[in-house]
C-alpha cells in the first residue's frame, strides 16, 4: 500500500509543530482518512486535543531512535491503515538513520520541510554545525521563522542553496508574515551576450546561473577556474570550477557545471584555466535532472587567483 510520509525536522523549539499545524489547516495537504502523527520529540508547544479529533489525526510518541524499525512501519500500517503519515523528526537524529529505518518500498517521501529559528542560527552554525545542517540537505523547503531586520537573509539562503541547489528558502519574521522574495543584484551586468565574471563573483554566479537559468542562455561566459578532470581520458568533458566556503572552512566545497569539449585537451587535473563557455540549461545524465551544462569554445592557461578560495559574500 502507497502512504506519503511527511518529514518535519529542525532543532527543539524550531517551530516543527506549529508548522505541522499549519500545513495540516491548508485545504488539500492531508488526504481524507486517518493520518499518523509520529513525535520523535515534545517541545513546548503541544498539540491540543480538538486540533488532533478535528483533523483525524493520532499522535503516536516516540522516545528512541531505536524505536523507528521496520516491525514497527509495518505495526503503524496494520494498526491505523493511515492515509498518509507525518513524522516530526528529532532534530538531533541523523537523517540517513530514518530512511534506513526500514520505511516499507512502497510509501514514498511527500515533502521534507524543516524550521531554522532564525534568532538563533548563527550560534548553532559556530558551536554545532555539522548537527544544525544535517536536515537541511535534504529538505524540500527551509522556513527561517523569528526573523528580524538584522538577520542575514541573503547570506543563508546563499549558504544553503549550495548545500542543497533545488531548496526552496522563505523567511518569516516575528509577526509570522513572510518576507517577499528579494531580487539579488549581481555584480556584473548579465543583460550582456558576452558576461566576464570576475574571481570573487564566481560563487554567486554559480547559484545565479541555478536559479536564474535564463539569464545565461545561449550567452557566453568567460572566468578562471580549476580545472577537474573526467574520470576517462576518453571523455569529452570536464568540470571548469572553484573551491567555495559555505559557512565556514569545514564547507569549503570544490563547485562547478558539466563542460563539454571537442578534440584534445592539454591541461591535466588541478590547473588553472581561463575558459569561455556556451551556456545552456537541459537534462544532464552526469547530473540525473536538469541543469547548467556548458559547452567550451575557448580554454588557455589561467593564472592563479589572489584569493584563491571563494566565498557567496
Amino acid at each position: 500500500m502507497e502512504i506519503p510520509v511527511y518529514l518535519f525536522t529542525g532543532l527543539l523549539d524550531s517551530g516543527k509543530t506549529t508548522l505541522i499545524q499549519e500545513v495540516a489547516k491548508e485545504e488539500g495537504f492531508l488526504e481524507p482518512g486517518t493520518t499518523l502523527l509520529i513525535q520523535c520529540e515534545e517541545g513546548e508547544e503541544a498539540f491540543s486535543e480538538e486540533f488532533l479529533k478535528e483533523y483525524r489525526i493520532i499522535l503516536l510518541p516516540i522516545e528512541e531512535q531505536e524505536e523507528l524499525n521496520e516491525l514497527f512501519w509495518r505495526r503503524c500500517e496494520r494498526d491505523y491503515c493511515p492515509a498518509q503519515i507525518i513524522v516530526e523528526y528529532n532534530g538531533m537524529w541523523e537523517m540517513d538513520a530514518l530512511f534506513e529505518s526500514g520505511i516499507p518500498e512502497e510509501w514514498f517521501i511527500g515533502g521534507i520541510y524543516s524550521t531554522v529559528d532564525a534568532s538563533a542560527a548563527e550560534l548553532y552554525i559556530s558551536n554545532m554545525r555539522k548537527t544544525f545542517m544535517e536536515p537541511l540537505k535534504d529538505s524540500n523547503l527551509i522556513i527561517f521563522n523569528r526573523c528580524t531586520e538584522d538577520t542575514e537573509r541573503l547570506k543563508f539562503r546563499r549558504s544553503l542553496k549550495a548545500l542543497n541547489p533545488q531548496v526552496q528558502v522563505a523567511f518569516e519574521k516575528a509577526d509570522g508574515t513572510m518576507y517577499e522574495n528579494e531580487a539579488e543584484e549581481m555584480p556584473f551586468d548579465y543583460s550582456r551576450d558576452s558576461i566576464e565574471i570576475e574571481d570573487m563573483d564566481y560563487g554567486l554566479w554559480y547559484l545565479d546561473a541555478q536559479d536564474h537559468p535564463e539569464r545565461y542562455m545561449g550567452k557566453e561566459i568567460r572566468f578562471t577556474a580549476r580545472y577537474c578532470a573526467s574520470a576517462k581520458p576518453t571523455q569529452k568533458y570536464f568540470v571548469p570550477g572553484r573551491h567555495i566556503m559555505t559557512c565556514c572552512e569545514d564547507d569549503i566545497q570544490f563547485l562547478g557545471f558539466i563542460c563539454y569539449f571537442e578534440g584534445d585537451m592539454p591541461f591535466k587535473h588541478g590547473d588553472w584555466v581561463n575558459v569561455t563557455v556556451g551556456f545552456d540549461y537541459r537534462d544532464c545524465k552526469m547530473y540525473g535532472e536538469e541543469g547548467p551544462v556548458l559547452q567550451l569554445a575557448h580554454i588557455e592557461k589561467g593564472k592563479k587567483p589572489q584569493q584563491e578560495l571563494v566565498t557567496f559574500t
